[in-house]
């Protein structure tokens, strides 16, 4: 144990050297450069003609951010995900870029920031309320489950897919617990099929909902990047329809969840025979108490949340109504939070804040305000990042199709995903599939709601996502060779979904 333990030190003082090598010492490496023919664009970004052409080149500012944040990214992966970003941010302080003040305003100060300040508020409420555990029970002890194995694992995943909904990463100590005690029951072990694709498949079916939410999950995030992006960019970037991102990933979640039961059953032939005997009331053990008046309110105003964003999608932007709640969009979840503090029910808040902040997801604020902030400042002006990636892409991919370009971006996003974490990679690659799509002439949001769904299916390997390390984090029930093999057949099952079904669906929604 101790030479274990050791070991572990040494090898996180190792990664550690190499990540805040790469933030201070990665500014050293020669700025890539490309020689591109006389160019209308660049020419008005002011990139110099030397013999006949632009020699496009990544900025000296430019290489500083990059090396700051390939550092920020290696140490978030292998070591932890609070200190490099507080070093990150104080290092780029110090950077010729952005002035301190200026730098703590965009870490702390960016308007998406704030509004994720108090979203992941209204989050840790939902949980603290319990609400989901209702919505599981519901699923699993459905009339329709009893003798039918089938019906129980597809009840399971779907469960799993709505309470994800609400929990996002926990919704697998919910739907976990209750399939431990279903294996005990009908003899499962670790090592059987059945077990071990389970656990798998119910958080690949909660990566689903984490790819379809727009109101808190991994696409939220996306997608109010993208209307950012649009709100600084008018007329040559149009955000993403809300409601119809969510047709389109409800879609195509149903379609993948149908894909790996079909899997399961012909292709692995899982042998379902012992949950022919399971009794839902098994799983009725520990009784839940009546569902009470201050969780009915929470559930309320999570609708109320929901339908805050949906409406200017579904009734259109120019009424009063669609287009005051677009115009303050991004006050939705400081609104939900007030009501939730204000609101009383037997004298006390409807909220309690000082409780409800032990559920208050601190390390995922931190990861992804620091993502903002050195994301935008390495893509925006001074650096030629965008415009080099831009260019770079096109001289490489010229001749491709719309289709070829759509199923290659799909194939890079889940590879790239599982090796940097799911939300960053999106956040960068954004506006440069935009930039592409633009120099190619391609219609950008069909390709892009494809890579924003794809991209956060991220499950591979243990740094992917806080899903994925909580998956290989489950050696009782699951060994993490199992769950390497298994996490890459469901994910190529949902890659050919969103390539098989999700590009036309795109091209028919947007």
């Amino acid at each position: 144990m101790k030479n274990t333990k050791q070991s572990f030190n040494v090898s996180m003082l190792i990664h550690s050297l190499i990540g805040i090598s790469l933030m201070v010492f990665g500014r050293f490496v020669p700025p890539p450069s490309i020689a591109v023919p006389v160019n209308d664009k660049l020419q008005a970004a002011g990139i110099p003609l030397d013999g006949g052409a632009h020699q496009l080149a990544i900025t000296a500012e430019g290489m500083v951010i990059i090396g700051l944040f390939l550092g920020v990214v290696y140490l978030w992966t292998f070591v932890d995900s609070l200190w490099p970003s507080f070093l990150g941010v104080a290092l780029f302080g110090m950077t010729s870029h952005m002035a301190m003040p200026q730098v703590l305003n965009q870490f702390m100060g960016n308007p998406m920031t704030v509004m994720l300040f108090f979203l992941f508020m209204f989050a840790a409420i939902l949980m603290r309320s319990n609400i989901s555990a209702y919505l599981a029970r519901w699923f699993m002890t459905h009339p329709i489950v009893r003798g039918r194995p089938w019906a129980f694992t597809a009840m399971i995943l779907i469960g799993t897919y709505f309470v994800a909904m609400l929990e996002q990463t926990t919704a697998c100590f919910l739907m976990w617990p209750a399939l431990y005690i279903v294996f005990d029951y009908v003899g499962f072990k670790r090592g059987d099929t059945y077990v071990t694709l389970m656990i798998v498949n119910t958080m690949m079916v909660a990566l689903l909902s984490f790819a379809t939410d727009p109101f808190k999950g991994g696409a939220f995030y996306l997608l109010n990047n993208m209307s950012m992006i649009a709100d600084n960019a008018p007329g040559d970037v149009v955000p993403v329809n809300i409601a119809l991102y969510l047709l389109f990933s409800v879609v195509i979640s149903f379609v993948s969840i149908a894909v790996i039961l079909l899997f399961m059953r012909y292709v692995y032939r899982v042998d379902v025979s012992p949950l022919r005997k399971i009794d839902p009331e098994i799983l009725k053990k520990d009784e839940l108490p009546p569902f009470s008046i201050q969780q009915k309110l929470i559930l309320g105003l999570f609708f109320l949340y929901a339908l805050w964003l949906l409406l200017p999608g579904i009734i259109g932007k120019d009424n009063v109504l669609g287009g005051f709640l677009a115009a303050n969009s991004l006050a939705a979840s400081l609104v939900i939070v007030f009501l939730a503090t204000a609101i009383r029910v037997g004298g006390k808040p409807l909220a309690n804040l000082p409780e409800t902040n032990q559920s208050y997801p601190w390390r995922t604020f931190i990861l992804i305000a620091t993502a903002f902030m050195l994301g935008n400042s390495m893509t925006g002006p001074g650096t030629n990042v965008t415009l080099y990636m831009e260019f770079f892409l096109k001289t490489h991919l010229a001749g491709l199709n719309e289709l070829a370009l759509t199923v290659l971006i799909i194939a890079l996003a889940i590879v790239v995903t599982n090796f940097c974490n799911s939300v960053v990679a999106g956040l960068i690659f954004t506006p440069v599939i935009l930039a592409l799509c633009s120099g190619l002439g391609f219609a950008a949001t069909p390709i892009i709601v494809c890579f924003f769904f794809i991209v956060l299916i991220a499950a591979v390997t243990p740094a992917a996502s806080p899903f994925a390390a909580i998956l290989y984090d489950n050696p009782e029930w699951i060994s993490r060779r199992n769950v390497a093999l298994n996490t890459l057949v469901s994910s190529a099952l949902i890659m050919g979904v969103v390539i098989v079904v999700g590009i036309p669906l795109s091209r028919a929604l947007f």
